[in-house]
């Protein structure tokens, strides 16, 4: 899209390419981070804790595991909306950036072809033979 809009050499095309490809940088940090996480997090023991049949560990000790796999939940979570919100402000640049080449309706009427094609049909009528 950009390449469209502006020549590789334009300093708009780097700007908007420089934001851009920070962007994706953040994206996969981001991704990168949220799968470090999961690699650590420990399913099985997470089920077991959330069942009701619990072990022999004090109750303290309990609450902290329960706080700890909370944490991870909140940041997965967390990690998935900033990725969410990051691609959903891509998506509106790339619509505002289609944008700028386009025609305003309004404008299409002030256009001199279409004055032309508006003055040729109501000239159509002195036509006749």
């Amino acid at each position: 899209m950009l390449e469209q809009r502006f020549d590789r050499g334009e300093l708009s095309f780097k700007k908007f390419a420089s934001v851009t490809e920070e962007a994706e940088k953040l994206f996969y940090l981001n991704v990168r981070s949220l799968l470090n996480r999961l690699h650590v997090f420990d399913e099985a023991e997470f089920s077991s804790m959330s069942g009701r049949k619990r072990s022999s560990f004090s109750s303290e000790l309990i609450q902290e595991k329960a706080a700890m796999y909370n944490d991870h939940l909140a940041f997965v979570k967390s990690s998935l909306s900033a990725n969410e919100e990051l691609l959903m402000k891509l998506d509106r640049l790339l619509l505002e950036i289609s944008r700028l080449d386009g025609i305003d309706p309004d404008d299409i009427d002030a256009m001199p072809g279409m004055q032309e094609l508006d003055s040729l049909i109501k000239q159509t009528k002195f036509y006749k033979q």
